[in-house]
């Protein structure tokens, strides 16, 4: 897919930098294995530790709408490093393919950060970052997931999209869609359901929005019951598609860093 790319810029009144919140950070660029260069932005952490997360958008978006509502208080804890996928933001320009070709970006975050010598590692995402980071990290060096909105299997967001739009037969629409893009792409388009159980023994925290439209609830339930332990199941009341923060607040927050702290920091659970 090759969506109109949205401008790396941020709504009005909202930072356009981590430097705009008080945050020291720099400005980073790498390179994935298929020459496909990143943007993004190293935040250092608010205290002595060389644990770090990999916070990943969603589709069509970029690092920006993420920032205010998830660094300042990651990083008060670890080392953030938000970069843009392929074909979006501030990086290069690529054929998105909605977590397969992805997972290479995955991939060029954690080891950027292991070149700077950062580890334990998370990979923390929301919607199509989430799917990334469930199919990516049986592959990587991580200790943890954290998958906010995430589908499990790629024609769920395509059908209920489909079905807001009154197309007739959106659940075998959705079907075909996927299967017409792998033959367009000459790429087989991987579903997180069929990754999920190799995360294991690695932590997973899967967090559900019980009043998603666009992933339906059903998916982090279905990934639940396929993923090995240890594993979480978070459900957050009233929320639509990407805003369990939003209304989980600092439930979600605490939820989150309790997780992050025994599968980075090794603290036992109270």
């Amino acid at each position: 897919m090759r969506p109109g790319r949205r401008p790396f810029e941020p709504a009005e009144g909202a930072p356009a930098t981590p430097g705009a919140l008080g945050l020291a950070y720099e400005d980073v660029r790498f390179t994935t294995d298929d020459g496909v260069t990143l943007s993004g932005w190293l935040i250092g952490a608010g205290r002595e530790t060389r644990a770090a997360v990999v916070l990943m958008h969603g589709f069509s978006w970029h690092r920006l709408p993420w920032l205010a509502a998830f660094v300042p208080w990651l990083q008060r804890q670890y080392h953030v490093l938000q970069f843009d996928f392929r074909g979006h933001g501030d990086s290069d320009e690529a054929p998105i393919t909605l977590g397969t070709a992805e997972q290479r970006d995955a991939a060029a975050a954690v080891h950027f950060l292991q070149s700077r010598g950062l580890g334990p590692i998370a990979l923390m995402g929301i919607s199509m970052g989430g799917s990334v980071a469930i199919m990516a990290a049986p592959d990587l060096p991580v200790a943890a997931v954290v998958a906010d909105a995430s589908y499990g299997e790629l024609h769920d967001p395509i059908g209920n999209r489909m079905a807001d739009l009154g197309f007739p037969m959106p659940r075998l629409g959705s079907r075909l869609a996927v299967a017409a893009a792998s033959l367009r792409s000459r790429v087989r388009l991987r579903s997180p359901l069929n990754r999920v159980a190799q995360i294991s023994p690695r932590g997973l925290l899967l967090i559900s929005p019980d009043q998603d439209r666009l992933v339906s609830p059903r998916q982090s339930e279905r990934l639940y019951a396929a993923a090995g332990e240890p594993k979480e199941l978070y459900s957050v009341h009233g929320a639509g598609h990407a805003d369990a923060h939003a209304v989980g607040g600092a439930e979600y927050e605490r939820r989150v860093l309790d997780f992050l702290r025994r599968h980075l920091d090794g603290v036992a659970p109270v």
